[in-house]
């Protein structure tokens, strides 16, 4: 039954409207005021706002959401900046992701947080002064894509190469695994390409360092001072969506860039299955002129056709979100 005290204030007007037709009833056949009419008149009012109060109260328990399929919630902060929420409540509406982009003003950020948890990544601010180009830039054809793990990790190794071979059919990528125990090989390939991936087991036990792979995070830049213009990275580690990922990432990063990860650890299974669709979304948009707002909803529809493919496991734990560059 609802709380909300609506129903029983109709159910008590009711009743009292009840009560006064029986009052003059009762006065009018009887003016020494039978009492069995005053007692049939009591239960009749009873009755009647218990009826008329359940009935509202049925009204008033519906859930107005029951009918939406997608919600969108703006967030816009004192600093200027602004995000995005995006909730899917029925899987009808997936095939919307694609378009959302489309439907926000410039500069906004759609970001679904798995659960609505806090510790999921949320869009950061682009920091005043910034010298970055237009967000809306034109992705090479093919597309350079980077999978980075260390060699000595067989296991990930071996995955990654068997979604490169998959996906190397794909017309519009170049589809490169680096898979090497030197840090620098991977720091290369890294800032060479638009499209990062990068999976390997992280140290968050050396601050200010973090390390994934042996590879810190923080120290992504050039000698010269110039850092990943990456448009889309994929951090497959523990805790890849927390706040001193994030923060590590942004600090190495010289333009925006959409960003997946996951909340706690990446369970087996998930990157086989979720990787060659985030491969398959970005291939269409190869050559094409995409914002980090159409990189980010090509994501989350590669997390929705993972949900359809695999929907026991867990998916709710990936999250995506835009990244800014942290300025020192």
């Amino acid at each position: 039954m609802s709380r909300s005290p609506r129903p029983f204030l109709v159910g008590l007007a009711a009743a009292v409207s009840a009560s006064a037709v029986g009052v003059a009833v009762n006065i009018a056949t009887d003016v020494q005021g039978n009492v069995l009419a005053w007692v049939a008149v009591g239960v009749f009012t009873v009755l009647t706002g218990t009826v008329s109060g359940l009935v509202d109260g049925g009204r008033a328990a519906a859930d107005p959401m029951a009918a939406v399929l997608l919600s969108i919630e703006c967030e816009v902060r004192a600093d200027g900046s602004a995000s995005v929420e995006v909730k899917v409540r029925d899987r009808d509406a997936e095939h919307l992701l694609p378009h959302l982009p489309g439907l926000l003003p410039r500069g906004v950020a759609p970001s679904a947080p798995p659960g609505g948890s806090t510790e999921a990544p949320a869009p950061d601010p682009l920091p005043v002064g910034s010298t970055d180009g237009p967000a809306n830039g034109v992705l090479p054809d093919p597309l350079p894509v980077a999978l980075v793990t260390r060699g000595r990790i067989t296991g990930i190794a071996r995955r990654l190469r068997e979604v490169g071979d998959r996906c190397a059919g794909l017309g519009g990528l170049d589809v490169r695994v680096c898979a090497s125990d030197s840090v620098e090989r991977r720091r290369e390939a890294i800032r060479a390409a638009p499209v990062i991936f990068i999976d390997d087991h992280c140290d968050a036990t050396a601050p200010p360092r973090l390390l994934v792979g042996g590879l810190d995070l923080t120290g992504l830049r050039a000698a010269d001072g110039s850092g990943l213009r990456a448009r889309l990275v994929v951090l497959g580690c523990h805790d890849g969506a927390a706040a001193g990922h994030t923060r590590a990432l942004r600090r190495s990063l010289d333009r925006p860039a959409a960003f997946l990860a996951c909340r706690g650890a990446v369970p087996a299974g998930h990157a086989a299955v979720l990787y060659p669709h985030v491969l398959t979304r970005l291939a269409v948009l190869a050559g094409g002129a995409a914002a980090e707002t159409e990189l980010q909803a090509a994501l989350e529809s590669a997390l929705a056709e993972a949900r359809r493919d695999e929907p026991q496991l867990d998916w709710d734990r990936w999250g995506t979100t835009v990244l800014h560059p942290l300025l020192d």
